[in-house]
């Protein structure tokens, strides 16, 4: 009897488990996808800033001296 009650908490133990793991896995990839797109988003945000500040300083269109 105490055999039987134990197998079944085991069992329903691993599937519960089983069951959360993977949920788990769904929502950690879910923030990964959105750290990525909001990374991407400010890397170029970033990239138009660097290009607008060279622009307005002239720094970016000088071509390099030779020596």
């Amino acid at each position: 009897m105490l055999r039987v009650r134990a197998a079944s908490f085991f069992t329903g133990f691993a599937v519960a488990s089983g069951m959360a793991m993977y949920q788990v896995q769904k929502e950690v990839w879910s923030s990964h996808q959105t750290l990525s797109a909001q990374a991407q988003e400010y890397h170029s945000d970033l990239e138009s800033r660097i290009a607008r500040l060279e622009k307005s300083t002239g720094l970016g269109s000088k071509p390099k001296e030779s020596e």
